[in-house]
């Protein structure tokens, strides 16, 4: 157990990072796969996940938005400015049988609305990148977004609740947190998601919540109390974000997936070091978190398994 002033340091830092990432330049999101700008050379068959139906024998043409949880931060090395890695879900997707990532544009530190322009590519723009770059049309069968994270400042929040002690600032903090999300990040996710579906008609719009960061109840770096506001805070962004998704989507929650995983569990799939990673999922958690929630969720969208809806 980490004793408070480590505590403190750890979340001190993860903050100046989270606002560094915000403020600080990035490079543009290029347009291509995983592995490369051009993500049409073939891919190996999916690790444990099985071949694929419901997309008959053509390939299913995949483009993926969002923020770090999109970008797979945490995942292993970073690949490029916007901190993509091999790990992510997009790139575990793109590993699927006849799955064809046509373009990997998230970008960690992304919001859903636009912020300054030496600010990460934020999702605006990383649809208008896709747009100009010709990625998202009538051939599109399946787009997957994470986003809403960053707009909230995550990391200011659980510093408001840090502490053995449940502090004063949390639930305000939590509170203000919600009211932004229902009043300013609805509209703007909604108009983003509408953006999506009118330049690729046929695409299937596969959006993703966040999971709880802290096990509830176990004795952590927070209180008991702290962890049981912070997931109602997450809750209550990830029915916000569900909300926007159009009726011909799917939302992926994946709070399920990460229950019995979060910081202060026996085995955690979030990371809680003390650096530029902290608060992000695992490799293990964008495998067996994210990707195994989408392909439970939304399989056939990925020639694999039966699509469930919201």
């Amino acid at each position: 157990m980490s004793p408070k002033p480590l505590l403190f340091r750890r979340l001190a830092v993860l903050a100046l990072t989270t606002v560094a990432l915000l403020a600080g330049g990035t490079a543009p999101a290029t347009a291509g796969g995983a592995h490369g700008s051009d993500s049409r050379g073939g891919h190996g068959h999916g690790g444990g996940y099985g071949g694929g139906h419901g997309q008959g024998n053509r390939s299913v043409d995949y483009v993926a938005f969002g923020d770090s949880y999109a970008s797979g931060v945490g995942g292993g090395p970073e690949l490029d400015a916007c901190r993509r890695t091999a790990q992510g879900y997009p790139a575990l997707l793109d590993a699927l049988d006849r799955v064809e990532l046509d373009g990997n544009v998230t970008c960690s530190g992304a919001t859903a609305l636009t912020t300054p322009l030496d600010a990460p590519v934020d999702l605006p723009e990383q649809i208008d990148d896709a747009a100009a770059r010709g990625l998202l049309n009538r051939r599109t069968d399946t787009v997957t977004v994470t986003i809403g994270g960053d707009d909230l400042r995550f990391a200011s929040v659980i510093l408001a609740c840090a502490g053995p002690q449940l502090p004063a600032t949390c639930a305000p903090a939590i509170d203000q947190a919600v009211a932004y999300a229902q009043t300013v990040l609805a509209p703007q996710l909604a108009a983003e998601f509408a953006r999506i579906t009118g330049l690729a008609p046929r695409a299937t719009l596969v959006v993703t919540g966040y999971p709880y960061l802290f096990e509830a109840g176990t004795p952590g770096p927070i209180s008991t109390e702290a962890q049981t506001l912070l997931n109602e805070g997450t809750d209550a962004l990830n029915a916000v974000i569900a909300d926007q998704v159009p009726d011909s989507g799917v939302f992926v929650d994946v709070v399920d997936e990460f229950a019995g995983h979060g910081v202060g569990s026996a085995d955690p799939w979030i990371i809680f070091e003390g650096g530029p990673l902290d608060l992000h999922p695992t490799e293990t958690g964008y495998r067996e978190g994210y990707t195994a929630a989408i392909l439970e969720d939304a399989g056939s969208e990925f020639g694999v398994g039966c699509r469930g809806r919201r």
